[in-house]
């Protein structure tokens, strides 16, 4: 066997992997340390939050209303887990960011990591068929 085709079959063996990974971490029960506060303000201050023992995953909801805004952070209540919305328009409204990892809830704009895997996997099938 040559070392090219060799090479393809370890690739889409690891694209493979990757996604069976990806797909059972997005089914698989977890369990997520999020901060939970109102009226906590962006830039966050932790000392003034609790952490709470989450399953369903995190969530910061940033609420505009004409000169001024409120945040809060917490555990998403929802046994479908939490869902990033946006209420509102010209800028005002509710602003639901969600995610899923420990303390992931304090920055300015939670990012979602549950797809980084399923893009790494499509990068390694592309480089697959390039070779």
């Amino acid at each position: 066997m040559s070392r090219k085709k060799m090479h393809r079959i370890l690739m889409n063996i690891a694209a493979i992997l990757l996604i069976l990974s990806n797909f059972y971490s997005s089914t698989a029960a977890y369990q997520f340390y999020c901060f939970t506060c109102t009226n906590c303000n962006d830039p966050f201050n932790s000392t003034k939050s609790s952490l709470v023992l989450c399953s369903n995953g995190c969530y910061k909801n940033i609420n505009k209303i004409p000169g001024s805004f409120a945040v809060e952070r917490g555990c998403s209540s929802s046994s479908d887990g939490c869902t990033n919305k946006i209420y509102g328009a010209l800028g005002y409204g509710i602003y639901n960011y969600c995610c899923w990892d420990n303390y992931c809830n304090f920055s300015l704009r939670p990012e979602n990591k549950r797809y980084a895997s399923l893009f790494q996997a499509l990068f390694l099938i592309l480089m697959s068929k390039m070779i």
